[in-house]
């Protein structure tokens, strides 16, 4: 199959269904999709990610910082941390 960004051919079970607006906030097939490879679409959910939040009020951002730290410091404890 065809990346629809790269235009390189890939085993199909290497393409992914990509959500123009992502299932994350909210996005369904009716929004558009695209196949893309693992690369392609990487890059995409980073840079969507991005344009998403570029405008949104400072506080906003603040919370989503806290969250992210939270989030990062429970992803990252070691085997066997009590916390």
């Amino acid at each position: 199959m065809k990346c629809f960004k790269c235009g390189n051919d890939f085993p199909e079970k290497e393409i992914h269904i990509s959500h123009d607006i992502p299932k994350y906030v909210g996005g369904i097939d009716a929004d558009g999709r695209h196949h893309l490879c693992k690369k392609c679409h990487d890059i995409y959910e980073k840079m969507v990610f991005s344009a998403m939040t570029k405008n949104l009020p400072e506080e906003i951002k603040k919370g989503m910082r806290n969250t992210a730290r939270s989030f990062a410091k429970e992803y990252f404890k070691k085997e066997g941390e009590n916390g």
